[in-house]
């Protein structure tokens, strides 16, 4: 029993020397105090912290004699240098606190006050996330953005990137991030400030949104502080992919239509070229040249569908947001507009007669000209439709597409501009007299010209607003009143002028050039505007390359052309220079593209063939004799 006492003594007293002797705790004299708010973890730097019996006390130096303050329990870290407490979010006011930290009987002060701030004033302050619509970075395989605040960390990555919903996310460390511009693969987002722009502009590189399949919102955290939450968008398309996919669609579409009435509309063949149906969409066939109301009407729907297509992709691809781009007010003002243009032009076309038909094949001039004459009007109705269908296509195409939501609006001046426009190409219309139209153009006779009378031809023309007193050229060659002569051969009822007619015939009294070959004849009113065509129709016309067999006897050979007919005779040089008449009995028509001829070839050499219709129209060949 003596013994236990002494070894108690001896403990008793060991463990005495050894307090007596240790180093007492301290806390750090620098301040690390920063201002903060309810809830959040403040921590003290200090050394020699017991692990147990430490309390920290909180006062305002408003405490009555006795009052310690408000008590927080602290956990010290394990090698007794720093203690971390948290504030109280209940029954806990804002304001300014003096700190003690209580070690057995001895009360430790910190340096310098902890503010606690109103929970809104404590929170960092970010003033945005530009841009709201990130686009995949040019020199990563993510996403790159900037953050703009004020007191940001110290360090890019003293600060903290939470996802709202999905937590804190994790940040390369400046190893990492230095690796990841190296390969330009970043698996974890890197941050980073320009130089001069330290704790108000921290630049986000390489962030992978895989997973959000929405707009994603953002915010900082700074010790503990939180700040605003910002919306940042990922496109999952680039601004030049998304203007290329809408034009592709906008192209699909109109195939899709031009496919639909292809069947319907066919190939359509003026003079010897051919037009599909996408030039019969312009095209007015009662003139066989391309319509101006037509282009106006097709190139303000072609805008608009565009423009609407582009809109709606922006919102679903770029924006993520899934509703129909609303029409602008103006819109339907404007197609309403254009599409009663084209209702107008056709009724007037109807009523008061149709302009010229102008050169033998459509041309773009058509759409500023009638009848080959220049019209004011419809130069200014042109150039207007161009301008504002550019004008509304670049304002279109140059807006930033992440903050498209809808069309732009069309202005109500422009609306009055568009309508005056068109009001003032209707009524060039009205006021303007109807342009010749030639519908149906047939050589009627050719009368070869013999000694000192030259070849005549009467060719007789259907169609509508026909002159009496029409000029008259032939090519290139405006005919003399003395070469040529109109007969009415029927008048046009309620025509605008009464030498206009339906029918006439026209004889050239000078045709020697005119027998061989196709020519194009134009017939101009009085007014400047003309009518051109194409005659004969069927002009005879052998082909190149053709080949005999030489011999002194009759023989049958094949020849090959175009527009064949019955009663053809035929002429036959031999290469010695003998000509030989054939006449309809030594020619037979075998198709409209072969005859079969009986002649003599003569010897080897260069011979000339004439081939003569029965309305004495030519067609000559040089013919190989070997």
């Amino acid at each position: 029993m003596c013994r236990l006492k002494q070894a108690v003594g001896i403990s008793l007293f060991l463990v005495a020397s050894h307090l007596a002797w240790a180093d007492p705790a301290t806390i750090s004299p620098v301040p690390s105090l920063p201002a903060t708010t309810r809830g959040q973890t403040v921590t003290i730097q200090g050394s020699n912290l017991p692990s147990q019996d430490v309390v920290v006390y909180l006062r305002t130096g408003r405490e009555k004699p006795g009052d310690k303050g408000y008590r927080v329990d602290p956990v010290v870290s394990g090698d007794g240098t720093s203690l971390s407490f948290k504030l109280p979010v209940d029954q806990f006011d804002t304001g300014r606190y003096l700190v003690y930290v209580a070690v057995d009987s001895t009360e430790l002060p910190v340096p310098g006050e902890l503010t606690v701030l109103p929970d809104d004033a404590a929170k960092l302050k970010v003033d945005a996330i530009y841009p709201s619509t990130a686009l995949r970075s040019d020199d990563d395989d993510g996403y790159d953005f900037d953050i703009s605040g004020t007191d940001l960390g110290q360090a890019p990555n003293d600060n903290l990137l939470e996802v709202v919903g999905a937590g804190v996310q994790r940040i390369g460390t400046p190893e990492e991030c230095a690796e990841y511009v190296k390969t330009k693969i970043f698996k974890k987002p890197c941050l980073h400030y320009d130089t001069g722009m330290e704790t108000r502009r921290l630049v986000v590189k390489g962030f992978q949104p895989a997973g959000f399949a929405e707009p994603v919102q953002f915010r900082v955290l700074v010790n503990g502080r939180p700040s605003e939450v910002y919306q940042v968008t990922f496109s999952r398309i680039t601004p030049a992919e998304l203007r290329g996919l809408a034009t592709l669609l906008s192209l699909i579409i109109g195939a899709i239509v031009l496919a639909l009435v292809w069947k319907g509309i066919g190939i359509y063949t003026i003079g010897d070229q051919r037009y599909g149906p996408a030039a019969a969409f312009f095209l007015d066939k009662q003139t066989n040249s391309y319509s101006l109301s037509k282009f106006q009407l097709l190139a303000w729907t072609a805008v608009a569908v565009f423009g609407y297509i582009f809109a709606f992709l922006c919102r679903i691809l770029m924006q993520w947001d899934f509703h129909f781009p609303d029409i602008p007010s103006g819109w339907p003002t404007l197609l309403g507009i254009s599409a009663g243009t084209t209702v107008a032009a056709v009724g007037i076309t109807v009523n008061h007669g149709s302009k010229g038909a102008g050169p033998v094949s459509p041309a773009i001039s058509d759409f500023i000209s009638s009848g080959g004459l220049v019209a004011s009007d419809r130069f200014q109705f042109f150039v207007w439709t161009l301008v504002g269908c550019a004008g509304f296509l670049g304002l279109i195409l140059s807006h930033d597409p992440s903050s498209l939501k809808d069309l732009p609006d069309v202005p109500s001046g422009f609306l009055y501009l568009m309508g005056i426009s068109s009001a003032g190409y209707l009524g060039g219309k009205v006021v303007r007299a109807p342009g010749p139209l030639v519908a149906e153009l047939l050589v009627v006779a050719a009368v070869p010209g013999t000694g000192q009378s030259p070849a005549r031809m009467t060719i007789g023309i259907k169609g509508e607003n026909l002159s009496q007193r029409a000029l008259v050229s032939v090519d290139a060659d405006v005919l003399r009143c003395d070469q040529y002569a109109i007969k009415p051969v029927k008048l046009q009822d309620l025509a605008v002028d009464s030498s206009f007619c339906t029918e006439i015939e026209l004889t050239l009294t000078d045709a020697s050039a005119y027998l061989e070959g196709t020519h194009t004849l134009t017939l101009t009113n009085k007014d400047g505007q003309m009518a051109s065509s194409t005659f004969p129709v069927d002009s005879l016309m052998i082909d190149p390359n053709q080949h005999f067999a030489a011999g002194g006897q009759p023989t049958t050979v094949e020849v090959t052309g175009k527009n064949f007919a019955d009663g053809i005779s035929a002429q036959w040089t031999d290469p010695a220079g003998k000509v030989g008449d054939l006449t309809t009995n030594d020619v037979k028509k075998i198709s409209d593209t072969i005859l079969n001829l009986t002649l003599t070839p003569g010897s080897a050499g260069q011979g000339k063939l004439m081939v003569i219709s029965a309305i004495k129209l030519r067609a000559k060949a040089d013919v190989s004799v070997s």
